[in-house]
């Protein structure tokens, strides 16, 4: 029963953010909807992010639980795409509230941490040894590209296809992980 609870409250809170600003929803609302207490809320999620961050983190994982990895990351970037524009609502919703600061420092760390298992996979393949700073200069330029891409396509209400998105960010930048770890690498 007490996972059924969960799966409600999850459901209710994006059945509202569908429909409506975070900002405007209450976790009075989210228990009513879904037929909870706040006691029972409380139990799974600490507040109104916190269950967004749950869901986000579940479910993008699970989209891109195959591509992340140096072979194939353009798929987990696809899916990643794919998994925003799906729930463009909600997510716009988020977007133009008063928490995207809150969730732009989530959706940041989120990509550190994917970029940097990328990173290094890339640097074990090439045997080479890559220092911390230079390797922390490589994972915040790329996520500042793939989430600036990101972040813009969201600000124009995600009108492009993911798929031209990942066409045109291949164009720029193929092949230049693997080079940008060997020159730093080159350095050490």
């Amino acid at each position: 029963m007490k996972q059924n609870a969960k799966i409600a409250i999850i459901n209710s809170f994006k059945e509202l953010l569908s429909k409506q600003f975070i900002d405007k929803i209450t976790i009075k609302e989210i228990c009513n909807h879904c037929n909870v207490n706040r006691q029972t809320f409380y139990y799974y999620f600490t507040d109104i992010m916190d269950i967004f961050k749950s869901i986000v983190l579940e479910e993008v994982t699970k989209e891109i639980a195959q591509n992340r990895t140096f072979e194939n990351w353009e798929g987990g970037f696809l899916a990643t795409l794919n998994y925003l524009k799906n729930n463009s609502k909600m997510i716009l919703h988020v977007y133009h509230s008063s928490y995207w600061s809150e969730a732009n420092i989530y959706f940041t760390d989120f990509t550190n941490k994917l970029l940097g298992d990328v990173i290094t996979e890339c640097v074990n393949k090439m045997k080479v040894k890559l220092p911390k700073d230079d390797r922390i200069f490589i994972i915040n330029f790329y996520r500042h590209i793939f989430n600036g891409l990101i972040i813009d396509w969201i600000d124009k209400d995600m009108v492009v296809e993911p798929q031209i998105i990942l066409k045109k960010l291949l164009i720029m930048i193929t092949g230049s992980i693997p080079r940008s770890v060997a020159s730093f690498a080159k350095e050490a």
